[in-house]
């Protein structure tokens, strides 16, 4: 099974990583816009450890990029990013991390609150009830699992603006297995230790409007003193693309930085 997408031509010189974890193809509409300008490969996380998926993104990289290559990380991606550049300095030329989640604990006690603010009735019992079953290893169905990601898309979004081709395929079972063990090294203070080894530029873009605070990606960067590029946009949630006004700000930002470090 081929787990990557190519778009544009090459040299293929970006990759791009998904949130989720398990939201495989979630990307597909940002690698194609990435991709009529320059060459991208979009990675789908099939593997169910955070060991397997750097295995498998060196692969992926030494056989089909001309490399060092840009590292794009949306959301958990953002982490994988991280991860993956410590493990492979040699790789990578430059990161864009996107809606990171909080790089330490501490900033993510609010996260679920943002969201269920935003729900009405109805919403917050769905929200209940799925992360009920979340927490307890229960199954969740289909219909009710992919109202569920809706949800999350609505309450994360400032102006949520729906793209046709999206193709997410969420997989739970690899949510459940990779979140487990991310979580872990986050709370075990290895994914700042992971951060701080990166020496490559960083650009960091975030919405104001992102449950996720942003303080919490700029925070942890500040205290290790790293030279980065970061970018608020405003009225803006946690997918950039998917805003109705705030997308023209986050391609403009992106598409500067890709020019800028692509030559």
């Amino acid at each position: 099974m081929v787990n990557y997408r190519k778009h544009g031509k090459q040299p293929y010189e970006i990759i791009t990583l998904h949130g989720g974890p398990g939201a495989l193809g979630e990307l597909k509409y940002l690698s194609q816009k990435i991709g009529k300008k320059y060459g991208v490969i979009e990675y789908l996380q099939t593997k169910d450890s955070i060991e397997l998926l750097l295995k498998d993104i060196n692969k992926i990289i030494t056989e089909n990029a001309r490399v060092p290559v840009k590292v794009v990380g949306f959301s958990w991606g953002a982490w994988l990013a991280v991860f993956f550049t410590e493990q492979y300095p040699e790789l990578v030329k430059s990161l864009i991390l996107i809606s990171s989640g909080p790089f330490e604990e501490k900033y993510s006690k609010n996260i679920q609150k943002n969201r269920f603010d935003r729900m009405d009735e109805k919403e917050k019992n769905l929200f209940k009830e799925v992360e009920q079953k979340f927490s307890e290893g229960k199954n969740v169905k289909l219909k009710q699992l992919n109202s569920f990601v809706d949800l999350m898309h609505k309450v994360d979004a400032y102006q949520y603006k729906e793209i046709n081709n999206n193709a997410t395929n969420f997989q739970i079972d690899l949510y459940k297995k990779i979140w487990s063990e991310a979580a872990q090294l986050r709370k075990n203070n290895k994914l700042m230790k992971s951060l701080s080894k990166i020496d490559c530029p960083i650009k960091v873009i975030h919405g104001d409007y992102d449950p996720h605070p942003f303080q919490g990606v700029k925070e942890p960067l500040d205290k290790l003193d790293k030279d980065y590029q970061f970018e608020l946009i405003k009225n803006c949630g946690h997918t950039p693309w998917k805003e109705k006004k705030a997308a023209s700000d986050f391609y403009d930002t992106l598409f500067n930085f890709l020019q800028s470090n692509l030559k």
